[in-house]
């Protein structure tokens, strides 16, 4: 392999002999990734179906952190208390933890600190937007390895999951112990404007001030919302329309999405992939789905033109879904080759 040559870091997942998955159905966790109905799929038990899941385990440890504002920030701790310090990066904005990334992560080698960011999952106010930026979860990463008393530890994040810990990476490079990043966003004007591109008028003229809309336009907004993301997602528009809790979580959701991309996510001033270069951190993977309607596969490879020590692995026929069978199996090989690596 030629170091120098950025482009020779880029590999395809092979398409064939994947091995079937477990059965899936749907749970009723915030979707942290995808725009799925009540959230992720996961195992349909808490045993560990092969070949990718392991055991749902309880957490070890729960608490809220307490912020400068009235943001109250929910932790849970899964895994080896003594293991491998690896902090789990939801998408979103303002999506919330789900069990079905952790489920692929070995619980008797890592240490894994799942975080609800700012307004999201079990953190409170939930769908708040004041004080919430990506400046004020980086503090909040911050504190909370200093609290659990962490020197360096592994991040792992899809969507905008790899944005934020691309932000808690920089902030701190030397408390990195390498990153595992799904689905590339670095928040760019033409990455958000993609989105939206073709989307249904309601959304498109309404996204951006969804925050300050009364609850019935704001609920319609929402809605038209996760059946766009989901049709990016799927190619299908959804059978079935949200209403009740539903309705209200991804609300909930798309209210600090608006909040988060109406302001660039505050990168602008501070681009991601020029600040990329400067972090020298070992063991760095990307994986992105090749037909990827969410978050295009281009920002993947631009990255990891710019990311010394990454290499990028394009998985053939997955997209944004991480559910995707082809995704499961390149994510499940990830963990396993860091877990090796690193024990």
């Amino acid at each position: 392999e030629d170091s120098h040559n950025p482009c020779s870091k880029i590999t395809a997942a092979s398409p064939h002999n994947t091995p079937a998955i477990a059965s899936v159905s749907q749970c009723n966790d915030t979707c942290c990734q995808c725009a799925l109905p009540f959230g992720m799929r996961t195992p349909q038990t808490n045993d560990a179906p092969e070949p990718y899941f392991h055991q749902n385990r309880p957490p070890f440890n729960t608490f809220k952190l307490t912020t400068e504002s009235t943001h109250s920030v929910h932790v849970e701790e899964w895994g080896n208390p003594h293991g491998i310090p690896l902090a789990l990066l939801h998408g979103g904005p303002g999506s919330g933890s789900s069990t079905l990334l952790r489920q692929l992560i070995n619980p008797d080698i890592f240490r894994v600190i799942s975080v609800d960011q700012r307004g999201s999952g079990k953190s409170t106010p939930r769908g708040g937007i004041q004080l919430n930026t990506t400046a004020h979860l980086v503090a909040d990463m911050r504190l909370i390895k200093r609290q659990l008393g962490i020197d360096r530890w592994f991040l792992v994040g899809g969507s905008w999951g790899s944005t934020l810990a691309l932000a808690v990476a920089l902030d701190n490079p030397t408390g990195i112990s390498g990153m595992l990043l799904r689905a590339i966003f670095l928040a760019r004007s033409h990455e958000i404007a993609a989105f939206f591109k073709d989307a249904p008028p309601l959304l498109v003229n309404n996204w951006e001030q969804l925050p300050e809309l009364n609850q019935p336009q704001a609920h319609a907004v929402a809605a038209a919302w996760f059946s766009w993301e989901a049709q990016k997602n799927s190619g299908e528009t959804p059978s079935k329309s949200l209403a009740g809790t539903a309705l209200l979580t991804m609300h909930d959701r798309y209210r600090i999405q608006s909040h988060y991309l109406r302001n660039g996510c505050w990168l602008r001033d501070a681009p991601l992939l020029e600040h990329a270069a400067q972090l020298n951190i070992p063991n760095i993977r990307l994986i992105h789905g090749a037909e990827d309607r969410v978050c295009a596969v281009q920002s993947a490879i631009d990255l990891a033109k710019k990311l010394p020590n990454s290499t990028l692995e394009v998985v053939p026929q997955a997209g944004h879904d991480p559910t995707h069978p082809r995704m499961l199996e390149a994510m499940a090989k990830a963990f396993e080759a860091v877990a090796r690596e690193m024990a």
